[in-house]
This record gives structure tokens, C-alpha cells and sequence, in this order.
């Protein structure tokens, strides 16, 4: 039923929400709904059932002077559909830049690590040099490291520019193209389920190493290790997510879910907010890093911002949010 849903929902877009509008949607709806649950009853299956009902019921232009909306109709705003080939090489294109562009951010969250590890190796006497001569590698090797995550990132996030048109405007897809979207959708739906569970046991666990030195051990050497021991865990993890991720967050993109549904892309401040959200936590946290140089509490930012981020999207999208809703 949650396809039959959605196919309306195409069916729709590019048409005010007015009264008239809402009520021919559910009144489609009802009819879509009774005429799959009476195939169903008759023996078929379910991608029968949904493939006739949509045969049936698809085309909004037939139905339109039976609905009251063909006035409504005629103005409505051309919406582009995107073909079958476009939407697989976008799937493709996702998975296979996913592993380059999370070496990138791994990079970027390993480099303090360096700085640590190699003060925590001065002041457990392992390595005997001056403390200036310490820093001074310390941050080369971290300067060198956020430099070449930066530079990947870059690199491997802009070959997916060309898709940049499918996060911010509004598509339709025909059905067997959604039908295909699904399918690997499902079909990657464990791995990524899992990948998610590791990579949040890894994030609660890495503060352990953390906790259990500074309560134990009152040691300043080892302390720094349990911190780039707890940097490592992080962006361990960090990497798993993004490479895992990458094929439900195409399929997001390409089936308009979350925060690239047909609503969100309409609320220009909504997507503004966003963008300007993680530019100030970005800011936030290089700025405070490098000019107080505490490199093993600064990481905390971004644990907090992400907890905050759920909250600035509610807030920023609260109206659309409450348009989604309208059914």
C-alpha cells in the first residue's frame, strides 16, 4: 500500500494544495486503496495487484474531469521524470564515490589523533626530543593530514555535483523505475541497518578508553593515548557509516524521503538553514581548535552537533513537516 501511496503522491506533485485538490487526492486514494484490496482477495499478488491498480488508476488527466480538478489540472507545473538509466548511474556513481569521500572525512577526524600520539609518546619518555620540536611535529602531521582529507573530499564529492539537481528540485519517477529504487533499497536494507548499529556501539564505546585511563591511571602520557585511541574509534566508524549509507541515502535522494521530499525542497529556508548549520559548526570547530590547540576536547562539537541538529530540523521544518502530514 505504501507504493500506491507514493505513486499518487508523483501523481500530485506540481498541484496546490487547495481543498479541492486534497479531497480528489483522497478520494483517488480510496479508490486505489479498494481496487488493490479486491485483487488481493481475488488471489493476486501484491506487485499484480499494485501493477493493475495503477494501470488502472494512474493517469491523473483521465480521471481529472471525475475528480472536479481538471481546471487544476491544466495549470499544473510540468514535472521532469527521471529516466531508469539516470537513476541506477546515480546509485551507481553513490557507492562507488562513497569510500573516497569517507577517506576524506576519516583524514580529516585522524589528524589531531597524530598531534596526540606523538605528545603522549614525549610524556611517557618514549621518544626523547624537545617539547617545541614535539608540536611542531605533531602539527605538520595533523596540518598534512586535514590538508589531504580536504583536498579527497573535494575531489570525489564534486564528481556528484552533476546530481545536485535531485536534492534540491522537485522529479517524478515512473513505475518501474521506483519499483527498481525499492528493490535495492530492500535488498541493502540489512547491511545498512547493520553497519548503523556498529558504527553508534563504536561511538558510545570510544569514550570508554577515556573514562577508564583518567579514573585508573593518572597518567598525562597514556591519558593523550586513550584520546587518540578514541579518535581512532571514531573515525573508524565515521567511515563505516558513510561507505554503508551511501546506497539508502541515494535511494532517499532518487524516492524524495526525509528531507528531500517534494516539501522540504520547496522550503528554500529549510535547506538554507541546513547548509548554514554545519558551515557555523565547521567554523566552530577549526576556529577553537586552533587557536587554543585543545585538540583532545574539541571533538566533542561535533557528538553535540549532531544531537542538535535533530532539533534544528524540527524547528526549521516544522511547516513542512506539518504540510507532509496533510493527506
Amino acid at each position: 500500500m505504501g507504493i500506491i501511496r507514493n505513486y499518487l503522491d508523483n501523481m500530485f506533485l506540481g498541484l496546490p494544495q487547495t481543498e479541492e485538490v486534497i479531497r480528489a487526492k483522497n478520494e483517488l486514494l480510496a479508490m486505489m486503496e479498494d481496487k488493490y484490496n479486491e485483487l488481493k482477495n481475488e488471489g493476486k499478488t501484491e506487485n499484480e495487484a499494485i501493477g493493475i491498480v495503477i494501470s488502472e488508476f494512474g493517469n491523473l488527466e483521465e480521471l481529472a474531469e471525475a475528480l472536479g480538478i481538471k481546471e487544476v489540472l491544466e495549470k499544473k507545473t510540468d514535472i521532469p521524470i527521471l529516466s531508469y538509466d539516470e537513476a541506477k548511474q546515480y546509485i551507481e556513481d553513490s557507492i562507488a564515490i562513497a569510500p573516497k569521500t569517507a577517506l576524506g572525512v576519516f583524514l580529516c577526524i585522524i589528524a589531531p589523533a597524530t598531534l596526540l600520539f606523538i605528545l603522549g609518546l614525549r610524556d611517557m619518555n618514549i621518544i626523547s626530543v624537545k617539547e617545541e620540536v614535539t608540536i611542531a611535529l605533531g602539527l605538520t602531521a595533523l596540518i598534512l593530514l586535514v590538508a589531504a582529507g580536504v583536498s579527497q573530499f573535494i575531489r570525489f564529492s564534486s564528481q556528484l555535483e552533476k546530481y545536485d539537481y535531485l536534492e534540491s528540485n522537485v522529479f517524478q519517477l515512473d513505475y518501474v523505475t521506483e519499483q527498481m529504487v525499492r528493490n535495492t533499497q530492500a535488498q541493502d536494507e540489512n547491511s545498512y541497518k547493520y553497519a548503523v548499529s556498529i558504527s553508534v556501539m563504536c561511538y558510545i564505546l570510544s569514550a570508554l578508553p577515556v573514562i577508564i585511563v583518567s579514573l585508573i591511571l593518572e597518567n598525562g602520557g597514556l591519558i593523550l593515548m586513550a584520546v587518540t585511541t578514541t579518535l581512532v574509534i571514531v573515525a573508524l566508524a565515521t567511515y563505516n557509516l558513510i561507505v554503508k549509507s551511501s546506497v539508502n541515502e541515494a535511494c532517499n535522494v532518487l524516492l524524495q524521503l526525509g528531507d528531500y521530499s517534494a516539501k522540504i525542497k520547496s522550503n528554500k529556508t529549510y535547506q538554507t538553514i541546513l547548509r548554514a548549520y554545519w558551515c557555523i559548526i565547521t567554523a566552530l570547530y577549526l576556529g577553537y581548535s586552533f587557536i587554543t590547540f585543545n585538540w583532545a576536547m574539541s571533538w566533542i562539537i561535533w557528538p553535540v552537533a549532531g544531537v542538535l541538529f535533530g532539533a534544528v530540523k524540527a524547528i526549521a521544518g516544522r511547516d513542512s513537516n506539518s504540510g507532509m502530514n496533510l493527506r
